[in-house]
């Protein structure tokens, strides 16, 4: 049998638990549920109520349910390897659900004591099985330095094989802000990947929400317009050329819009090339930059085709809603790619992102 890495999963981690866990001080104002009705979920976050903006189809359990049916397998990961056993995936990099709303917090501090316990959280889950349950830190990105120490705490300390932060700006920062310089200089001498990871949420500054009066027109537009964006700031930043070992990720956003957008942006470096920190960016996106594909997305095959045949990831998304479950993996296997690229979207491409941290894991 072949090797197959979910490139991102999911896990579910508990609010309360990780309050509980961050410095008593802190926990009054940190984050906790209030209530929920027709959908409409409300938080108490650092003192101030937060309540979305539409409802959510699944309610507070918008993100870990589908049809009704808790996945249990985001919080057990017991649960979690049968799941993976019954898929047929070898191993599965884990990336958060409720740490994703940590973005709505202002306060450095806070967020980076949340992102800690989560972290550590996430390494307890993982120790059930460390060569099949993979984590990735997430990085308190309210503060860049912070972010930096997190990211080598949790690789370090706990054997993470990444680092993952949200696309959107917050406390003023996109990914192109020069503070954050600290993070891709850490990740490069670490020798793992940042990710971009998007999640709605109203009350994120997200490309194209005001625009939208439904929670269905938020979720369409949020997840790839953020990473479209992102893709550009990075490469306007140079920051690939400045951080020559440094490897991006644009997570949860398909891929069939990859070709287009990478030739559009490379295409204006002719027309305003002072524009570009590092210069000519031909060629950098393709081989820099990893994306992750929707299960059934009409794209993958024609992205593939047009030069992203090596940084494409096969992604779970389980135990989220929407997530194809089961059958995942059965469903890329019927797509007909053909065997060389059902290894590289299935376990090659992951590698490569995640590096020798994960090959070490995986023994490979």
């Amino acid at each position: 049998m072949s090797l197959v890495i979910d490139a991102d999963g999911h896990v579910e981690e508990t609010l309360p638990e990780l309050v509980d866990a961050i410095p008593s001080a802190m926990r009054d104002s940190a984050m906790q549920f209030v209530a929920e009705a027709g959908g409409y979920v409300t938080y108490r976050i650092e003192g101030r109520l937060w309540r979305s903006k539409y409802p959510f189809p699944g309610g507070l359990q918008n993100h870990v349910s589908a049809g009704g049916v808790r996945r249990e397998g985001g919080r057990d990961p017991k649960v979690r390897l049968q799941v993976l056993d019954d898929e047929g995936i070898d191993a599965a990099v884990l990336y958060p659900s409720v740490g994703l709303m940590f973005g709505l917090l202002e306060h450095p501090d806070i967020a980076a004591a949340l992102c800690g316990a989560y972290n550590d959280w996430l390494a307890r889950y993982c120790a059930t099985d460390p060569k099949r349950l993979i984590g990735v830190a997430l990085l308190p990105q309210h503060d860049p330095r912070l972010a930096a120490a997190e990211l080598e705490r949790a690789v370090s300390t706990h054997g993470f094989v990444g680092g993952v932060m949200r696309p959107n700006r917050i406390c003023g920062r996109t990914a192109d802000h020069p503070d954050f310089d600290v993070l891709w200089d850490t990740a490069q001498r670490l020798d793992v990947p940042v990710s971009l990871h998007e999640a709605y949420l109203a009350g994120i500054d997200t490309i194209g929400l005001d625009r939208m009066s439904s929670y269905a027109g938020c979720h369409i537009v949020s997840h790839v317009f953020e990473q479209m964006a992102a893709m550009v700031n990075v490469t306007l930043a140079g920051i690939f050329q400045r951080f020559p070992a440094l490897r991006v990720g644009f997570l949860e956003a398909g891929c069939g819009w990859a070709p287009s957008w990478a030739d559009r942006i490379e295409e204006h470096y002719e027309l305003a090339p002072g524009d570009y920190r590092g210069g000519n960016p031909d060629g950098a996106l393709n081989t820099r930059s990893w994306l992750t594909f929707e299960i059934e997305e009409p794209g993958l095959a024609s992205a593939l085709e047009q030069g992203w045949a090596d940084n494409v990831m096969f992604a779970s998304d389980y135990p989220h809603y929407d997530a194809v479950y089961p059958g995942a993996v059965k469903c890329v296997k019927e797509r007909g790619l053909g065997e060389e690229l059902e290894r590289k979207v299935l376990a090659d491409n992951a590698l490569a992102f995640y590096g020798d941290r994960l090959r070490r894991i995986l023994g490979r």
